[in-house]
């Protein structure tokens, strides 16, 4: 069985979003220096590197991640090469075959150089979510850091996305993946009353 990895690496030289927790990782213990275990300490915020995006994140009322159905993560998915546009519409969307699956995931291209955090990216219009959900959409994940602008300070997407009932995945890594349907898996971590989680995200070929 073969997987396509789409989740970014973790690392302690990754930007993260400005201002944001940086991923930390170091050595509590090495078997080198005389230790039992190698053994390793994280910290990070929840919205380091792929991640999903909990609508407590946005919505003070909104269920936390580890009240949102599993179900939601892992199933069919379509991905979309949407690289050259810089706005993401229902009338782009339908010249390019979507949505076939309950999940979307869009191939910006935004986020080129794992060492530089991109200052723009492509950004939904804001009558997309409630488009896709009347078409059975339940997730739409995407490879930049966010499905709002970097400016943004009342998140209108996020919220459209909310009133959709569609759930939302950050920071893919889509380049290996081809446009087409997979099988996605990406669970987030169980971390009670948080507002989102990395995950491991991979796409199985179905075809």
């Amino acid at each position: 069985m073969s997987f396509i990895d789409i989740t970014r690496p973790l690392r302690s030289d990754t930007p993260p979003w400005p201002g944001d927790h940086p991923v930390v990782f170091t050595a509590a213990a090495r078997i080198a220096e005389g230790s039992a275990v190698n053994l390793g300490n994280l910290s990070l915020s929840v919205h380091n590197g792929t991640h999903a995006d909990a609508p407590y994140h946005y919505n003070e009322n909104g269920t936390t991640i580890d009240q949102v159905p599993l179900d939601a993560y892992v199933g069919p998915a379509q991905v979309v090469d949407v690289r050259g546009h810089a706005t993401i519409s229902v009338a782009l969307l339908e010249s390019l075959g979507a949505p076939t699956a309950p999940r979307l995931l869009l191939h910006t291209g935004a986020w080129s150089a794992p060492d530089q955090f991109p200052e723009t990216w492509p950004l939904l219009d804001l009558d997309v979510p409630a488009w896709l959900a009347e078409r059975g959409v339940r997730v739409i994940g995407l490879d930049a850091p966010s499905v709002d602008a970097l400016t943004s300070k009342d998140l209108p997407r996020h919220h459209a996305c909310d009133h959709a009932d569609v759930l939302i995945l950050e920071n893919l890594l889509l380049d290996a993946a081809s446009p087409g349907l997979y099988e996605l898996i990406a669970l987030p971590l169980r971390i009670a009353g948080a507002d989102g989680s990395p995950i491991r995200a991979v796409l199985r070929p179905l075809a």
